[in-house]
């Protein structure tokens, strides 16, 4: 299985410095709690992981529910794969398929539902005889027609999510990351300029999936997973 680092869970990420196309460094730092729905750096360029191919043939599903801060559950569903007809190199990393995220707060900003149009991948060799293995970032579109996309900072116009698939389990061990543009899909998939983090964690419940899918079709995730209510 792939490494990955522990990640510590924070109330902000400051996204810091200029960036080669699509690698960032991220320092942490605290936030009050009248901006817990969102760790914003203004003016700042940020980027979720390391380079990823924006060619690799991968279809990748997710659903569950994490806790972008110690007082929020948000639930996801996630799924992405390469559109028929996908023949690269030279497809910019196109990509269809859907994000949906939702926190259960009275908060603003706290649902996100758009359409994947770009993504990137890698796929871990070997992976485990469960097809355990592997990331991707899933880019979805704000401008899109019914997309739904938190409106501060204003100019959000793409969001980007980073998943891990770290182990057969999910919970505990892959992860998810969110994150608000205001480069638009196209231009995220490669200069990405990203201030908002919204999650940067383990996944509470659920699963990851990122598997090889060289028809370019199949597999879908549920689009509006549940989490179980909190109690006092």
């Amino acid at each position: 299985m792939p490494e990955h680092a522990v990640l510590k869970r924070v109330t902000r990420w400051r996204m810091v410095g200029a960036f080669a196309a699509v690698a960032i460094v991220a320092a942490t730092a605290t936030v009050t709690g009248s901006v817990a729905q969102g760790r914003v750096d203004p003016g700042v360029a940020g980027r979720a992981a390391t380079a990823l191919s924006v060619d690799t043939i991968a279809i990748v599903t997710g659903g569950g529910t994490v806790e972008p801060d110690p007082t929020v559950v948000a639930s996801l569903g996630l799924n992405g794969k390469r559109p028929a007809g996908f023949n690269p190199p030279g497809t910019n990393g196109a990509a269809q398929g859907r994000i949906n995220f939702d926190k259960h707060a009275q908060i603003a900003g706290r649902h996100v539902n758009v359409p994947v149009t770009f993504m990137t991948a890698e796929i871990a060799n070997p992976q485990t005889g469960n097809q355990t293995g592997g990331k991707a970032e899933l880019i979805g579109d704000c401008q899109a027609t019914g997309a739904e996309c938190p409106s501060q900072p204003p100019g959000i116009k793409s969001v980007l999510v980073h998943v891990e698939d770290n182990s057969d389990s999910g919970a505990g061990s892959d992860v998810f990351r969110i994150f608000y543009c205001t480069s638009t899909a196209s231009e995220t998939v490669t200069a990405p300029i990203c201030p908002v983090i919204d999650a940067d964690v383990f996944l509470r419940t659920g699963n990851i999936q990122i598997r090889t899918n060289v028809s370019g079709s199949g597999g879908n995730a549920p689009t509006s997973a549940r989490a179980p209510i909190r109690l006092p």
